[in-house]
């Protein structure tokens, strides 16, 4: 599977798993000039953004290992560029947060949400 195909397979579970939680899916891969952002939904006027990490493995660690500071800052930066857009819909609030998810062989995805990544 190809590293383009490994990060969408993590990105759909991701989307799947906010769909359940009542989220509706808005964007996918906001691209901005220093960051992305996966995930954009919206529930009950809180547009959430969302960073997502997938493993088929552990060989590289968890996935939440790979959210680091430079990385934030990048999302912070791609989150900045969207709302400057346009592209944003009406909303109430905004939340931040990551989905880590680690689908190992023969085994169901197990997915772990962490909130507020770039604080409350």
């Amino acid at each position: 599977m190809s590293s383009r195909a490994v990060g969408q397979r993590g990105e759909e579970l991701a989307a799947q798993y906010l769909t359940e939680q009542g989220y509706k899916i808005l964007f996918r891969n906001f691209r901005g000039s220093r960051g992305e952002i996966d995930l954009i939904a919206m529930r009950g006027g809180t547009l959430l953004f969302v960073e997502v990490k997938y493993r088929r493995d552990l060989d590289q660690g968890h996935p939440a290992e790979a959210i680091t500071p430079r990385k934030l800052s990048h999302f912070r930066s791609a989150v900045t560029e969207f709302l400057m857009s346009g592209e944003a819909p009406p909303f109430i609030g905004l939340k931040f947060d990551a989905i880590c998810i680690v689908e190992l062989p023969s085994q169901p995805p197990s997915i772990e949400l962490f909130e507020h990544i770039l604080g409350p």
